[in-house]
């Protein structure tokens, strides 16, 4: 994993230099546009220095009681007076006690650029290169001037605005006694008074653990993004393809299967009924009806003979016969076999129902049952 530290040269975020863990982040390279940054695999870690002159920041103590999405609210509620645009025109993150506001079209065109990318992100304000817990600091850093706060806040000016700025701190806060890190601090008249100086580097900054950091980065979900993002080579990515339009596509087809299944089981329901009963019209609640027409099945109806025996045997096979593989039948023992497949239940406990009264008994049943749908053999004897 290679990690690549940028800073953009003014605020309209286009061109910057960047630092790389190559030669311990100390040799600037400058670059013109992000999309320089897309040769990185997603290995790679990319830390995206904001100008802190873009974001707003505010100490804020949340309420641990509240969720955080109540406890932003209140963060909004509290700062709106102080924006410049309105509300909506603003994006606004809570991290770490640290309220941030940043123009929400300022943020939007950065973080579409920055979800293009392959690599990890990380999007700070780039005063967080020497903010120290407790502590104030003033660094430069790229031509610029970045002001850390002992409260967690920062900002960052130009290099031209330092005397006036440090002017503005010491009145409006006298207890402000900062560490400077600072070339030539002394061709600075304001820095005069501050005793505490010390050398800044890079890689002390990279060194540290960076996810404790305020990521202020969200990724800008889209088809093109998340399949940079993994990386898929174009077999890979047909493949991913098929995948989702099978997961889109399943469940319609299975709808339209269990329609249909539902329609022909309706219609073979209905021509059952119909060559049971010729004055059967409609059929509503099939266990009921089938029940009151096995009732009705008169017991006069007995068959004398052995030639009205098989007349009943072949009415029970009408009853099913879309379900019925084969009939075997034995005229020395009086007997047949019924091999089924696939017979709904309620066909099949018809025909068990009804066999008694045609003086048809049955010996033997090898059926087994999945989904309702039965299938096997059946061994009935003529009485």
């Amino acid at each position: 994993m290679k990690t690549y530290l940028t800073h953009p040269s003014d605020n309209k975020l286009t061109n910057g230099v960047f630092y790389s863990d190559s030669d311990d982040y100390k040799k600037a390279i400058d670059y013109k546009n992000i999309n320089e940054f897309q040769s990185l695999s997603h290995k790679d870690l990319l830390i995206y220095l904001i100008p802190s002159s873009l974001v707003s920041t505010y100490p804020f103590k949340e309420n641990k009681k509240l969720s955080h999405q109540n406890n932003l609210a209140k963060f909004i509620s509290e700062v709106d007076t102080n924006l410049v645009k309105d509300v909506s025109k603003n994006k606004f993150f809570l991290i770490n006690n640290i309220g941030y506001v940043i123009e929400k079209s300022v943020y939007e065109q950065l973080s579409e650029s920055l979800s293009s990318l392959k690599c990890k992100v990380i999007l700070l304000p780039d005063y967080f290169l020497n903010q120290k817990i407790n502590e104030d600091s003033v660094t430069e850093f790229n031509s610029k001037i970045l002001f850390a706060f002992s409260d967690g806040t920062g900002t960052s000016i130009e290099k031209e605005s330092l005397d006036q700025y440090i002017s503005f701190i010491e009145t409006s806060s006298p207890e402000f006694d900062p560490t400077i890190s600072i070339e030539n601090n002394e061709k600075h008249q304001s820095l005069k008074n501050f005793k505490n100086n010390s050398s800044f580097a890079l890689k002390n900054f990279l060194d540290n653990d960076l996810s404790i950091l305020p990521n202020l980065y969200k990724f800008n979900f889209s088809i093109k993004n998340v399949i940079k993002k993994l990386n898929f080579n174009k077999f890979e990515l047909i493949t991913c393809c098929i995948l989702v339009l099978s997961i889109i596509s399943l469940p319609y087809i299975l709808i339209v299967q269990n329609n249909n299944h539902t329609n022909i089981y309706k219609e073979e329901t209905f021509n059952l009924f119909k060559k049971i009963d010729k004055n059967t019209n409609k059929v509503v609640t099939p266990k009921i009806q089938i029940d009151q027409l096995i009732k009705q099945v008169p017991s006069s109806y007995q068959p004398n003979n052995k030639e009205s025996n098989f007349k009943n045997l072949d009415f029970l096979i009408t009853i099913g016969d879309k379900f019925i593989d084969g009939v075997e039948i034995n005229f020395k023992t009086n007997s047949a076999t019924l091999t089924i497949k696939d017979m709904p239940q309620m066909q099949y406990n018809l025909i068990r129902g009804i066999a008694n009264r045609f003086n048809i008994s049955i010996l033997d049943e090898n059926i087994s049952s999945l989904n309702k749908l039965n299938s096997g053999s059946i061994k009935i004897k003529f009485q």
